[in-house]
This record gives C-alpha cells, structure tokens and sequence, in this order.
C-alpha cells in the first residue's frame, strides 16, 4: 500500500513541475502584414483607421507607393500593478540579407490591461527587409525581463 501512495505522490510531483509559471507581461499574438492593406482584413484596430483623409489625387499615387510591413503585437501587463520604464523589443531576421534588426518601443506608464503595439518597416527598411523570416519579441521592464515570444524559425544565438 505504501508503495502505490509512493508512486502518485512521485507521479503528481513531476507533473507540477512541468507546468510553466505565468508571465507578468504575456506576448499573446504577433501579426505580420504588408501594407498598405484592406482595412476590413485587419484583425485590430489602428489609429490610422480611425480617421478619414482626403487628398488630392497627386498624395494618393504617394500614397499607394509607400509600402511596408506592419509587425503588430498584442501583449498584455499581468502584474496587477501599473509599470513604469516598460520597453517592448522586436528582433527581426531579414530573409534577404538574413541580417538580424532591432528595434524598440518605450512605454512611461503602463496600465494593467492589453495593449495592441504596431512596429512599420518602411521606406529604405521595408527595401532592405521585404520579408521577415524570423522574430523575437520581448518586454522588459527595467533590466528585468517580463516576457518574451519567438517565432519558430529564430535562431538560438
């Protein structure tokens, strides 16, 4: 009888060490689009759909030529306490030159709530990139680390 209670205890053990800890601040969905794109495809809201522009027709060819890749992240705070000093990082791998990019967004003061953030590659960016093969996304507060997300073809460094 000893021996069977032995066995759930071990068993119920090491399945409690399998669970992973919950992150303060979860990546949740990462999105990678081309734009300009329909604005009834998108699957977030965006400031720039909020508003109507009107233009004459010579911004409108502008318009139409500045393409880019839009990597929109919904990540949420956890905590159950605002932050301060956030940054949310995204690393991206270029398929092109395979070079590795970074680049960094600040947040001051972060409500506890989720939050949809846009990185837009364009201009002489989107030329060099034109398609992302990889990413990392991660969020940091501080030095801390809060969490992070990966696609499944980026490289372990």
């Amino acid at each position: 009888m000893a021996f069977g209670l032995a066995v759930v205890i071990g068993t119920s053990g090491s399945l409690a060490a399998r669970e992973e800890p919950a992150q303060p601040c979860p990546i949740l969905k990462v999105i990678i689009t081309e734009f300009p794109a329909n604005e009834k495809l998108m699957l977030h809201p965006t400031p720039e759909s909020h508003r109507s522009v009107f233009a004459g027709s010579d911004s409108i060819g502008t318009l139409s030529r500045n393409r880019g890749i839009r990597i929109a992240v919904l990540w949420e705070n956890r905590t159950g306490e605002p932050l301060h000093d956030v940054t949310l990082r995204l690393e991206y791998q270029q398929a092109k030159t395979q070079a590795v990019r970074t680049t960094e967004q600040q947040f001051h003061d972060l409500p506890i709530k989720g939050h949809w953030t846009n990185f837009d590659l364009n201009g002489g960016e989107y030329r060099d990139t034109v398609h992302v093969a990889a990413w990392r996304v991660s969020v940091f507060s501080g030095d801390r680390m809060l969490g992070t997300k990966q696609s499944v073809m980026w490289p372990d460094r």
